[in-house]
């Protein structure tokens, strides 16, 4: 995938909740000082490409310590969220803060994590006309079966890594797949891997594993629905 093709997708999905939030996330691991750039990071020289000089304005200092307060406000609440929660919420609590905020906001609208294979969670966290937004938390050496896409999907690499077959993913990494495209994502070892998944319509999955997607609790194709 190149630059041109990821700003492409970015540029469509204006006005889509899932992938706005996947944009949005996207920048906030670029900005996080930790966040190491590397030679071959598309998505970060998308998003410096796009950028257009422009003069400041008056308040702009003023702008800028308001969004470092209500950045540490966010911190502030994740950590109180975490303590004396389970590891799964303070994993949560460490994801950048656009994903952490929707994940907690599903949380506490009761949205439930859910069995989605062997080492695999989901949580659901929207849907908005259609489009999908959710979390996966994948153990080292786990992984989803082969799969084809009903529509285009996209995936955040958040923590850990995984590799589908095709290519490896590192966090900051974003993968498109579009129909006609098969993979078959498997967690790398050491971190867990957290992603973060927009896209419309469902996966396709191939062989046995297909039988139990409803089970599983992943969306089912449009052309399977009653």
């Amino acid at each position: 995938m190149n630059a041109e093709t990821l700003s492409s997708v970015f540029e469509a999905g204006r006005g889509n909740r899932a992938v706005e939030l996947l944009a949005q996330t996207t920048f906030a691991m670029r900005a996080d000082p930790g966040f190491v750039e590397r030679e071959d990071d598309l998505a970060a020289a998308v998003f410096l490409a796009e950028e257009e000089p422009a003069a400041l304005a008056a308040d702009a200092l003023d702008q800028v310590f308001g969004r470092i307060d209500a950045a540490e406000s966010l911190d502030r609440r994740a950590e109180a969220t975490a303590k004396g929660r389970d590891g799964l919420t303070a994993e949560i609590a460490a994801l950048p803060s656009p994903v952490r905020e929707a994940a907690l906001q599903a949380m506490a609208e009761q949205h439930r994590w859910t069995f989605a294979g062997l080492g695999i969670q989901r949580l659901a966290l929207f849907s908005d006309r259609g489009e999908q937004a959710e979390l996966l938390r994948i153990e080292p050496g786990h992984g989803v079966a082969d799969h084809d896409h009903e529509d285009e999907e996209l995936t955040l690499v958040l923590t850990g890594a995984y590799h589908d077959g095709h290519a490896a993913y590192r966090p900051g990494d974003v993968s498109v797949a579009r129909p006609g495209f098969v993979h078959t994502p498997k967690a790398e070892p050491g971190e867990v891997c957290y992603v973060l998944l927009a896209y419309r319509g469902a996966p396709r999955f191939k062989g046995v594993f297909g039988l139990a997607q409803r089970a599983f609790g992943f969306p089912t194709p449009l052309s399977k629905r009653s």
